[in-house]
């Protein structure tokens, strides 16, 4: 687990050209391994997930990412690949699932703050 100012780079699997990112926000990032009993893919998978609201009662998810591909950025900063499930209502009111393409960049801050 880590602290960090983290910028979603994709929407949909489409990338995001600068002007439409929206500003970094300072989550919490955890790295963990999936038991494929525990998950709808009955795959043992790595995941990494975003969570804010460190210390609260409820901690809020930000995003969740599997099969993650870890790639050093400039600075202290890592960019973190991999697929993200995504649920929508279309028009027919039937939730659906979809898996895109995902890409953050997180660059790890200081812990102080979040306790």
């Amino acid at each position: 687990m880590f602290f960090a100012e983290v910028t979603v780079m994709m929407r949909k699997g489409e990338r995001l050209s600068p002007r439409d990112r929206a500003p970094p926000q300072r989550l919490m990032v955890t790295i963990l391994e999936s038991d494929r009993d525990r998950n709808n893919s009955h795959l043992n998978l790595t995941e990494v997930s975003l969570y804010e609201a460190y210390g609260t009662a409820r901690m809020a998810s930000r995003g969740r990412i599997t099969d993650p591909i870890i790639r050093p950025f400039s600075g202290n900063g890592m960019l973190i690949a991999g697929t993200e499930l995504d649920s929508e209502v279309g028009p027919d009111g039937v939730r659906k699932i979809f898996e895109h393409k995902q890409t953050w960049l997180c660059n790890p801050v200081p812990r102080e703050g979040y306790e």
